[in-house]
């Protein structure tokens, strides 16, 4: 039974992904929006902080390059990618807590708060292999000119998610209590169990499915990188680079953005209003989705992913120079709008670009410009800034803001890149053209393999 326009998603599939989403959307909400907040107030400096993010989107852009992409590419299973990698992630949520525990019982402050940055970095190696399998179980489950409509139909229904968490979160958090009594990170741990339940009996692909024999499996087993055409591996190379400038910049501010609310220096905010912050971002996330996944599903992928770009650029200006924290709220509304457009049309450019018997390894590839944006540019950019200026005398709000223009110098740059990207793709046919169809594209890039 066909769902919605789809040519080839059940209904039981679209509800065991949406389903998947919001809980998705949920443990990331509830632990991330405060969990910066957490790190700070137990003594850790802004770049300590950021090595929350940075020490999990290393192990997990490494495992998913170095291991699970080629190891998903090898046995085309990605829904067992992504019910064991969530399962054994909310396991290691369950031990972390236990050890961060016993440091704060001890009065090791800052000890527990590296105990919870390392466990994430260890929880993050499973929870790759959940990632590098999702993107390839959309691409088995549609076609090309669907999954810029699906991933912002997932924006929104995943965003439901996203208000419930932080919501949540705000009650739990109470100033640290929700952290130091372990109940915020219990409940992502059984959230993501339940998803990994969710999907083993929602996604159970059938072979014919695959559209694959056993024979045509392991014959792309010995498909090499190499074996790509030269000008997709340009194409898709600048593409990425691109990718890692624009996500670098928007996302180094992701983890200091909570604490320049929260700041004295800055608006002073509180759990409830660091709470409203997220929840609008999540709420123009919808909306975004809801455009995506209609009136915006058929517009050219290049046109809409660079209206996203320069939107963050917008968003990070005006929480430079905004008054008060409720002028601040259009800032997260814009945020939380750029992210989605980037994220539903940079995967589409990605999906069209790669062949099958590379999706692992280049979706892998794909997901480390985002999964590293949340880290490396936080702790190596953005933090020291922060922690420079505020070492010259700047008050942490001033400093915090200099680290947003730094991010704006880095999403500059990529666009930069990113034009020439969409130069070079459209020259060497990578990406569909206007009136070209669906077919004569893939029969270019079938041609050229």
């Amino acid at each position: 039974m066909k769902i919605l326009d789809y040519s080839r998603l059940k209904i039981r599939e679209f509800t065991g992904l949406s389903t998947f989403q919001i809980l998705t959307f949920f443990r990331r909400s509830i632990v991330y929006t405060f969990l910066s907040i957490y790190l700070r107030s137990l003594g850790l400096s802004t770049t300590e902080v950021t090595l929350m993010a940075t020490v999990g989107m290393i192990a997990n852009a490494l495992t998913q390059s170095l291991l699970w992409g080629n190891l998903l590419d090898k046995y085309r299973k990605p829904t067992e990618f992504v019910v064991v990698g969530e399962f054994l992630a909310g396991v290691g949520h369950i031990f972390m807590v236990f050890g961060y525990m016993f440091f704060l019982g001890l009065n090791q402050l800052i000890i527990a708060g590296y105990v919870i940055i390392f466990s994430l970095g260890g929880i993050e190696v499973f929870w790759s292999m959940s990632n590098v399998g999702w993107s390839a179980l959309i691409s088995e489950l549609t076609d090309i000119d669907e999954r810029k409509k699906i991933m912002g139909q997932f924006s929104i229904i995943g965003g439901f998610g996203g208000l419930g968490g932080a919501y949540l979160g705000g009650f739990l958090y109470d100033n640290g209590a929700g952290f130091a009594n372990g109940s915020i990170f219990n409940i992502a741990a059984v959230v993501m169990i339940f998803s990994s339940i969710i999907v083993y009996y929602s996604i159970r692909l059938r072979e014919v499915d695959k559209s694959q024999s056993a024979d045509e499996r392991a014959s792309s087993e010995g498909y090499s990188l190499s074996d790509l055409p030269s000008t997709l591996r340009v194409g898709y190379l600048i593409f990425i680079v691109a990718l890692v400038f624009i996500n670098f910049g928007r996302n180094s501010i992701a983890i200091i953005t909570a604490l320049f609310l929260a700041d004295p220096t800055g608006f002073n905010a509180t759990g409830a209003e660091i709470a409203l912050y997220s929840n609008v971002g999540s709420i123009a996330a919808m909306i975004s989705g809801l455009l995506i996944g209609s009136v915006v599903a058929k517009a050219r992928d290049n046109r809409v992913m660079m209206f996203g770009v320069i939107l963050s650029i917008a968003a990070i200006s005006w929480l430079i120079i905004t008054p008060s924290f409720t002028l601040a709220l259009i800032a997260s509304f814009l945020i939380g709008a750029s992210q989605v457009i980037i994220q539903s049309s940079s995967y589409s450019i990605v999906a069209e670009m790669a062949p099958e018997e590379y999706r692992g390894r280049l979706f892998a590839y794909y997901n480390t410009t985002f999964f590293l944006s949340w880290g490396i540019a936080a702790t190596f950019v953005a933090g020291p800034i922060a922690d420079i200026l505020i070492g010259e005398g700047l008050t942490n709000a001033d400093a915090y803001r200099g680290s947003f223009v730094a991010a704006i110098v880095l999403i500059t740059i990529g666009i930069m890149i990113l034009l020439q990207s969409f130069r070079y793709s459209k020259n060497n046919d990578l990406i569909s053209q206007p009136n070209n169809s669906q077919n004569e594209t893939l029969s270019r890039k079938d041609s050229s393999i």
